[in-house]
């Protein structure tokens, strides 16, 4: 086959969800299906050496000014697809581009990781959001198969746009392998002792949209600190980008700057020490199609308390500790009983905890939506 994958996010300097979602998938994709021919189209430019391009792998430069209009896709697109006689595309970023009226292109998958901007009521100034909002109900009609990221996400997907449920499958996301690997010894200790200066910390992976409730879980420590104004726990939280001065202002309201350390972008390796060196880990998104960082941190045997709406509850199953996540009363009560109880509680089950999350591997996940690509191709 000659698949063309939407391949943008892949391309960042520092990439999140769904570029990390991309490259795992194309290292997975070099040894599962080494005889596939993979095109990669991107937008931005990289040095060579910044993402390994596997053997049966071609990167696709291609451009189109008027990103607010989101010209690449809708102008763009589909002449490529015509023109690169591609055999099934993927959409990787929750949509797809438009069928041409007299030539329908290839089959097409699509990644609907969740929908939630669909409907989500922050974020109505972002052109995305906007965007999506207009094309998701066609991107769900001219897909052959649709992959999503929890039973959650995928009944939100059919109620809302009347989908068909056979054609929406379960892709759960993996974990990165050095995850799963889990952390080097003494790797916590040294996290500890570079990022909170020996002091014991609890971790969360924040960022500036609304419903990552970051701003709220500032609020709940702030709230804690007062309650044990003698603790000697530090927060640390990590991926708030540019959006970083306004956090410290919302700590500064909570009375507790002192007591939040803000990180920058994180190597993989940073990563995986400060969820190893964590009292506890801590995940307030008010909603989310899945889960990552929840199982991140039980797979590397640190407790994590989060949400119990949307998602979370998927991720977490049994091991995990749950608490309304629009009250931040009960997110500091939660962290409260959480260093207090259910840590000491979490070393009976750590060992369960540890073997449920190491399931969640990228191999699987790539064996899935390789599987897509043949039925949606087959279907031509």
């Amino acid at each position: 086959m000659r698949i063309g994958i939407d391949a943008r996010e892949a391309w960042r300097p520092e990439p999140r969800g769904i570029g990390l979602y991309v490259r795992h998938l194309m290292r997975e994709f070099a040894t599962l299906a080494p005889d596939e021919q993979f095109l990669l189209y991107h937008q931005l430019t990289l040095p060579a050496t910044a993402i390994p391009i596997p053997a049966n792998m071609r990167a696709v430069h291609t451009d189109l000014p008027g990103g607010r209009w989101h010209s690449w896709e809708r102008l763009q697109m589909p002449w490529r697809l015509r023109a690169d006689r591609l055999d099934v595309y993927h959409g990787t970023y929750n949509t797809l581009p438009p069928r041409l009226p007299l030539w329908r292109g290839p089959p097409m998958v699509v990644s609907l990781h969740d929908v939630i901007v669909t409907w989500w009521p922050d974020d109505l100034h972002d052109p995305f959001v906007r965007y999506a909002r207009a094309v998701t109900p066609r991107v769900v009609r001219d897909a052959a198969v649709i992959l999503t990221v929890s039973e959650w996400s995928r009944r939100d997907i059919c109620e809302r746009f009347g989908c068909d449920p056979a054609k929406v499958r379960l892709s759960l996301n993996g974990l990165h392998p050095d995850v799963l690997a889990g952390a080097p010894p003494g790797a916590g200790d040294a996290a500890r002792e570079r990022f909170a200066d020996g002091r014991p910390y609890l971790f969360a992976i924040g960022a500036g949209l609304e419903r990552k409730n970051t701003g709220r879980l500032l609020d709940a420590w702030g709230l804690l600190r007062q309650a044990r104004p003698d603790w000697p726990h530090l927060l640390l939280v990590s991926g708030l980008g540019k959006a970083v001065d306004r956090f410290r202002d919302r700590a500064a309201a909570a009375g507790v700057l002192e007591h939040v350390r803000f990180l920058p972008y994180l190597s993989q390796s940073d990563l995986v020490a400060l969820y190893a060196g964590a009292l506890l880990s801590v995940y307030p998104s008010l909603v989310e199609g899945w889960g990552i960082p929840v199982l991140e941190s039980l797979a590397l045997g640190t407790p994590v308390v989060t949400s119990n709406t949307s998602a979370m509850p998927e991720a977490g199953g049994e091991h995990a500790r749950y608490f309304d996540p629009n009250s931040a009363e009960a997110i500091a009560d939660a962290m409260r009983d959480g260093v207090e109880d259910y840590v000491p509680a979490f070393a009976a089950l750590r060992e369960a905890a540890i073997a449920r999350a190491r399931t969640f591997t990228w191999r699987r996940t790539a064996e899935g939506v390789l599987q897509a690509y043949r039925d949606a191709a087959a279907r031509r």
